[in-house]
């Protein structure tokens, strides 16, 4: 693979260079453009930057094929450092775990071999060692700790003492917003490359380890693919249970971490859909004991809760033990209960008023309604950065959003992807506002170039004419559609470091050299018109633009993978950038142009001005789009969500209101999210 992929670009770049040649040589004789001679100087520059781009492509393939180890490593140490951010989060102030039980869920058939009876928290590693195959599915009521579960296993596997720079790396994906008419396999590559991207996995490379089964998918949400409106034969669950079925290995099945909610697992199960060859388990419900051990442990003062552990052993079958059997209901009540007086230091509350209330939904209702303002309290940096009944509002409206997704929809139910809220705003809103932009944008380029102090004669007229309708058309045609392109990433900091500044530097060399040899083919082509020495100025701003924007967009990219704020902030400054650049090429060049065949004396003005429009246009409409859609949308959401949206979103993870998954926020929890979206106010 990695031999073909080196012969093919070489080749065909020598192709291209010899046609142009060929071509350049004919078209001097049949057109006496200039002399022989005087072509082959003009060409004999880029013969250097054909040796050069085709040594670039040699290297980066060999490099490739000896880096996938280099690779597996920096991915295992990105995934650690991440999920142990993530599980600080879930856990919450003093780090206190309880250490949950499960116990084997056989199925009818088709088992993995060495699953134990039952098992704990502590010692998940090892269970899922002994599986053959290496595939587990997690089930458990809501809140029971599944994801936690997972994130022990994912840290535990890393951190390993007998782990080796062999076993796959375990990460975490989440199934909620799989379009399942994607294969498995190109699906986890675009997740691993849209997640890692910023430490140098391209989308080969994340194919290569997928394929190559480096990566050990840890797939969290099963339960949250459909809605229960979703008709049984129309259930992406079920279809992505088919393609993990099918998902082989060499030596059989391949390995595989499922989580699920109890009840939709079984759903599938009663028709015969399950995950085969895998060992399922079920976690139990908290017991009395470790109960009385975790909110002991979390409070200050264990003295006050006292009447609750007594309640748990008198009536270990009540209503209050029943409604706190979770590790995240009994976190809700440790938070909702510890929380003290900004200006007193007093405790707002008792824990004793738990046995007044006389249901489940009802400790359920008064927990959450509680959990908001005292989980931002416990902000560490800023507690009182936004006031708790803003904190819901806003909150409350993400979530109700959420619950809009339709049951035949793709996208996602819990995912907060900053590019995607702009339905949010309406359906047609955002979209009527970007085209709206791009038209006015689009027009005062048109007037401009248009105008009658445009310098030039008619045929340059009626290019610029025809050059302005195409560029009006696509610009107002992008921001109509409804897909969001994927963002493109941009961090000019890396500048500072001398290794990327190598490999920025060889990257714009590739990029003018290849461009080089375009613009001087088209450069000849228009030098039949506007002469020679305009045609090969052409050629130079043609190769200068492309080589600058290969560099920009392929090495300034080493954000890290946790901040989901980065993909619109990068994306709207990648387009920036790729508008300033253009700008600066096109007014140089026209500049230049002005002064080789005599333009007036007023043109550098309306050539930075025309230079500027079309460099804006062409950056935020053509060459980005995630970045711009999202300000829009910002515009047209005004008052319903912070204007600093993507500041509030983090601060809310930082409070633990939130978590991270990839590039997406979710709730803490789906029940936190399923009751704000019932609740919009306070």
């Amino acid at each position: 693979m990695t031999r073909s992929r080196t012969r093919r670009p070489a080749a065909v770049y020598a192709v291209l260079q010899a046609v142009t040649v060929m071509l350049a040589l004919w078209l001097s004789k049949h057109f006496q453009v200039a002399r022989l001679g005087a072509t082959l100087v003009a060409l004999a520059p880029t013969l250097p930057g054909a040796y050069l781009t085709w040594a670039a492509y040699r290297d980066d393939r060999r490099e490739a094929a000896t880096d996938t180890d280099a690779k597996v490593k920096t991915l295992a140490a990105i995934v650690a450092a991440a999920e142990t951010r993530q599980r600080a989060q879930l856990i919450g102030p003093g780090a206190h775990r309880i250490d949950v039980t499960f116990h084997q869920r056989t199925e009818p058939a088709n088992n993995a071999t060495g699953a134990a009876g039952h098992g704990r928290l502590t010692d998940i590693v090892s269970y899922y060692q002994n599986l053959r195959p290496a595939r587990l599915v997690i089930t458990g009521e809501p809140g029971a700790g599944k994801t936690l579960l997972a994130l022990d296993l994912i840290l535990g596997l890393l951190t390993h003492p007998g782990r080796t720079d062999t076993d796959p790396v375990p990460v975490r994906f989440s199934l909620a917003d799989w379009n399942t008419e994607q294969p498995l396999q190109e699906w986890l590559a675009r997740q691993v490359q849209q997640q890692f991207r910023d430490q140098g996995i391209t989308l080969a490379d994340a194919t290569t380890l997928v394929d190559g089964y480096r990566v050990l998918p840890v797939l969290d949400g099963l339960d949250e693919m459909d809605t229960d409106a979703t008709p049984a034969g129309r259930r992406r669950a079920a279809r992505a249970l088919e393609q993990l079925n099918a998902y082989q290995a060499p030596t059989g099945s391949a390995p595989v971490v499922l989580t699920c909610r109890t009840i939709q697992y079984e759903d599938l199960a009663g028709l015969d859909l399950r995950m085969r060859e895998a060992a399922r388990i079920q976690l139990d419900d908290v017991s009395p004991g470790q109960a009385t051990v975790y909110l002991s442990a979390r409070s200050t003062s264990p003295a006050r809760w006292q009447p609750v552990i007594d309640t748990f052993t008198t009536a270990p079958g009540g209503t209050l033990a029943r409604s706190l059997a979770t590790p995240w209901r009994l976190n809700l009540a440790a938070t909702a209960y510890e929380e003290r007086h900004p200006d007193t230091l007093a405790y707002l509350r008792e824990p004793d008023h738990l046995l007044t209330l006389a249901s489940p939904s009802a400790v359920r209702d008064h927990l959450l309604a509680r959990y908001l303002a005292a989980a931002a309290h416990q902000h560490p940096a800023r507690p009182n950065h936004y006031r708790p009944d803003q904190t819901h509002h806003w909150l409350a409206a993400l979530a109700a959003h959420l619950a809009t997704t339709t049951p035949t929809s793709t996208a996602s139910s819990t995912d907060i992807v900053l590019h995607q809220l702009w339905p949010m705003a309406g359906p047609r809103r955002v979209r009527t506002a970007d085209t709206l932009l791009a038209a006015l944008l689009t027009l005062a380029f048109t007037t401009l170039i248009l105008s009658p102090f445009a310098p030039g004669s008619l045929f340059r007229h009626l290019f610029r004419g025809s050059v302005a309708v195409l560029l009006v058309l696509g610009s107002i045609w992008r921001p109509c559609r409804a897909r969001v392109p994927e963002p493109q990433r941009f961090r000019p900091e890396r500048l500072r470091s001398p290794t990327h500044l190598r490999r920025l530097a060889r990257n714009i060399a590739v990029g003018f050299s290849g461009g080089l040899v375009f613009g001087i083919w088209v450069g000849f082509s228009v030098g039949f018109v506007f002469g020679l020495s305009v045609g090969l100025l052409l050629g130079f701003s043609v190769g200068l633009t492309y080589g600058l924007l290969f560099g920009l967009a392929e090495r300034l990219n080493d954000a890290q993978p946790t901040d989901p704020r980065h993909p619109v902030r990068d994306d709207l400054a990648y387009g920036l950038a790729v508008g300033l650049i253009l700008a600066l090429v096109l007014g140089l060049s026209s500049w230049l142009l002005a002064k080789l065949v005599g333009g007036p004396s007023n043109g550098l003005a309306f050539t930075l001005a025309f230079a500027v429009l079309f460099g804006m246009v062409v950056g935020l409409y053509w060459r980005s789009g995630a970045g711009r859609r999202y300000l829009v949308f910002l515009l047209c959401i005004r008052g319903r969500l912070p204007w600093c949206l993507g500041t509030f979103l983090n601060w809310a993870y930082e409070a633990g209101l939130l978590r991270i998954s990839g590039v997406a926020y979710q709730f803490r929890h789906r029940e936190l999210q399923d009751w704000l979206a019932a609740h919009p106010t306070p």
